[in-house]
C-alpha cells in the first residue's frame, strides 16, 4: 500500500509555516507528499497587479514543493 499525504492550505505559505517539518519527516519515512493551496495569493500585494503576484506566489509554491520533494497542485481560485 502506498502512503500518500495531502497538505492543504487556504493561502500560499500556509502549508510551509504550519506543516513543513511534518511533511519532511513523512517523506523520510517513504510517504508521497502532495501540497495544495486553495487560493492563488493574488490579493497578497497592494502595489502589484493581481496576476503578477499570483504568478510569483505560484512559483514560490512550486519551489517549496521541490524542496520538500512534493507534488504541488494548482490552486482552485
Amino acid at each position: 500500500m502506498n502512503k500518500v499525504v495531502l497538505a492543504v492550505g487556504a493561502h500560499p505559505d500556509d502549508i510551509e509555516f504550519s506543516s513543513a517539518g511534518t511533511l519532511l519527516q513523512l517523506r523520510e519515512k517513504g510517504w508521497e507528499i502532495h501540497m495544495w493551496n486553495l487560493a492563488n495569493g493574488n490579493a497578497g500585494s497592494k502595489s502589484r497587479p493581481a496576476a503578477e503576484i499570483a504568478d510569483q506566489r505560484w512559483q514560490e509554491a512550486q519551489n517549496s514543493a521541490r524542496i520538500v520533494g512534493a507534488i504541488m497542485h494548482p490552486p482552485l481560485f
